[in-house]
């Protein structure tokens, strides 16, 4: 058994902390305690020995440095002291543990949460804090968090803190209180920070601004969070986390990169960032697209009732609320030219003249996808798509429709809408133009608005998708199998995370009926200048020169049209957007050209180059009354006669005189002289001017 040593001034016993009593000092201090002279075996523990250093040396010191300043002792001795000082005590003398500095600081009670400061208890949910949440929280908010602190777990996400709660975090104390390991844990973590924050990093997502992570994955900072939190079957592996993976994936579809320029920007090797694509595509195939897209992720009841316009109901479905009513349109993803020559023929389109596949979207009548199905070869339509999708049962589309829904669809579904009306459906087409007609009438054009209302919301997805770069190139042979998947993935993110095109205002309800009343209208205007015979009469119209007062035919008092008006007469945006460019297409020397009717009173008439083609023209007659009103309009186009609406040549007129010409601002077309050359300007040569020059003999 080792012998125990008892310590001479605490007489406490002690195996290994025991230290002899030497010095003169040191044994003037224990004697002076003790009240007895020191002994040859007597030792001092290391606490009694740590206390005689904090007091009776630091004395001595001091009273020294007072003398030496007093004169009492030369500097000669003040030196030797000093140096027998520090070479008794330095081994004995230790930094101090803890160090106070002036940085705020949060409590580090197990008890109570440091965000919400709620009671923890047995019931809730808490974690201590992590380390990387303590790091976020001193670089963002400068408040450093005790590493035995605690907090509800739904603060935490990713172990990081969420937006959210960052801004509930307060300090409590204006000084901390750091220990070594706090000081050198916080420096290490916080230079891993800094370090990583130079670089492409979606570990911390919060360190990205709001603009570089909408531009790489289409997504915000918050959305990106809650898709990670949907993943259940993606883990980390030693060359990447799910962030990345998941990064990896939205930054291919939405900028379209190859691997190798992805591998640059990730740090990852090519065959790296390809491994990542798709187990990034497996698991949001499994863990996130089954919730937001496909027939069976959406009742028929809740679509109709929460993906189903009142315009649209209003205009269809007035006599039958249940129904479901869904806009079907095909798309375009091109693809590479295949060594497989019966994949190639199959894939070849007869129409765009290269390779691509045909995937269907179904949608909402507010834009919300119900389904993406497909994609199909290049030389199957959108007919033949459609009929084979509902007797295959595809993705239980049949199973979901229920009689009389109604398809709402484009001139292409024409050869399947006899079996759509067969299965009981119900189908609304644009009408077709009739053979030997240069124009619809207006109840062909009419209907046709009614239809193109609500059907643009199609072509707007068709439009998003696009967005996202990978599906807007030349899709490569390796991702020709994955193309379905990546359009699904994608498509969820808009039902997700995008706003819907169109809303759900029942104010639309009376704009609809609007529109069913004029239907049943003709076209006044249309009757008067065809028995009139007014187009082909030139006399009877004087030209209007709007830039002097002193004009002969002066123009006559049009009425001032606002924006809402002007709405209200269009029943759309899209007229609207295109007059500002017809305009500028048919100015003339600064000037519109306006002809008036001297027989027919407050009836203009109004020539407009085609944006198609130079050689047509479209002659716009516009008719108003003495009260401001529009009273009428038609004009020579196609869908010219339609009093549902207008057509953009009648728009434009009606925006220039009745609205922009009132502003007070001018137009400015963009000016691309000097940037392009027209081939046909060819110079004259000296040669062909003196051959032009030469008499006959």
């Amino acid at each position: 058994m080792p012998k125990s040593y008892k310590c001479a001034v605490c007489g406490r016993t002690h195996l290994k902390q025991r230290r002899p009593i030497k010095t003169k000092e040191l044994k003037r201090y224990v004697t002076k305690l003790i009240n007895r002279e020191i002994h040859i075996d007597d030792v001092i523990c290391n606490k009694c020995r740590a206390q005689y250093s904090k007091t009776v040396i630091k004395s001595e010191k001091t009273q020294k440095e007072a003398s030496l300043i007093e004169g009492v002792i030369s500097e000669e001795e003040d030196s030797n002291f000093l140096v027998n000082i520090e070479t008794s005590t330095a081994e004995h003398l230790q930094s101090p543990k803890n160090i106070t500095l002036k940085v705020h600081s949060t409590t580090s009670s197990h008890k109570y949460c440091v965000i919400c400061k709620e009671y923890l208890s047995k019931g809730r949910k808490s974690s201590v804090v992590p380390l990387n949440a303590r790091t976020q929280s001193f670089i963002e908010k400068g408040i450093f968090i005790n590493s035995k602190a605690r907090c509800c777990v739904n603060h935490l996400i990713n172990k990081l803190f969420t937006k959210e709660s960052l801004k509930l975090l307060k300090s409590k104390y204006i000084e901390t209180s750091f220990n070594r390991t706090d000081i050198v844990t916080l420096l290490e973590n916080v230079r891993k920070t800094l370090a990583l924050s130079s670089c492409l990093n979606f570990e911390n997502v919060h360190l990205l601004s709001d603009s570089v992570c909408y531009s790489l994955t289409g997504i915000t900072k918050e959305n990106f969070e809650d898709i990670v939190s949907h993943l259940s079957t993606l883990r980390n592996s030693s060359v990447r986390t799910i962030n990345t993976c998941v990064a990896i994936l939205l930054t291919k579809l939405r900028t379209g990169l190859p691997n190798h320029l992805l591998g640059v920007i990730f740090s990852l090797s090519k065959d790296q960032i390809q491994r990542c694509i798709h187990s990034g595509r497996n698991c949001l195939m499994k863990d996130f697209v089954p919730l937001h897209i496909g027939f069976q992720h959406i009742s028929h009841e809740d679509f109709v009732s929460r993906h189903t316009t009142p315009l649209s109901k209003q205009l269809f479905s007035s006599h039958d609320d249940d129904a479901a009513i869904i806009v079907l349109d095909g798309t375009y993803v091109y693809i590479q030219k295949s060594s497989n020559y019966t994949f190639q023929r199959m894939s070849y389109s007869l129409h765009k003249h290269r390779p691509l596949v045909k995937p269907m979207v179904i949608v909402g009548t507010d834009g919300y996808i119900l389904s993406i199905l497909g994609p199909y070869y290049a030389k199957n339509n959108d007919a033949l798509i459609t009929k084979h999708i509902l007797k295959t049962n595809t993705d239980g589309m049949k199973s979901w429709l229920n009689d009389n829904d109604i398809f709402i669809v484009d001139r292409g579904f024409r050869d399947v809408s006899g079996y759509l009306i067969e299965e009981g459906y119900e189908v609304k087409m644009p009408q077709y133009l009739q053979k030997g007609n240069s124009q619809h009438s207006t109840e062909e054009a009419n209907t046709s608005r009614l239809v193109t209302k609500v059907r643009w919301v199609v072509e707007s997805v068709n439009a998003r998708i696009k967005q996202w770069k990978f599906f807007d190139k030349v899709v490569s042979n390796h991702y020709i199998p994955y193309i379905g998947d990546f359009l699904r993935i994608v498509c969820a993110l808009f039902n997700c995370y995008r706003p819907h095109l169109a809303d759900m205002d029942s104010s639309s309800k009376e704009i609809a009926k609007k529109m069913l009343e004029r239907s049943l209208k003709g076209n006044d205007v249309q009757k008067m200048v065809e028995e009139e015979g007014l187009l082909r009469k030139r006399s009877v119209f004087k030209k209007v020169n709007m830039n002097t007062s002193d004009t002969a035919v002066p123009l006559p008092e049009f009425p001032i049209l606002s924006m809402e008006k002007l709405r209200e007469i269009t029943f759309g945006i899209y007229q609207l957007k295109e007059a500002k460019n017809y305009v500028l297409d048919n100015f003339t020397e600064d000037q519109f050209e306006v002809f008036v009717c001297n027989s027919v009173e407050n009836l203009l008439r109004v020539k407009l180059r085609s944006r198609h083609s130079n050689s047509v023209r479209h002659t716009a007659f516009i008719h108003f009354t003495l009260d401001g009103e529009i009273s009428g309009w038609y004009c020579t186009c196609k869908v010219g006669a339609r009093v549902v609406g207008c057509c953009a040549h009648v728009a434009s007129v009606l925006w220039y005189l009745g609205y922009f010409r009132f502003l007070g601002t001018q137009l400015h077309p963009l000016k691309f002289h000097g940037s392009m050359t027209d081939a046909s300007l060819l110079p004259e040569t000296d040669s062909e001017s003196e051959s032009e020059e030469i008499p006959e003999e």
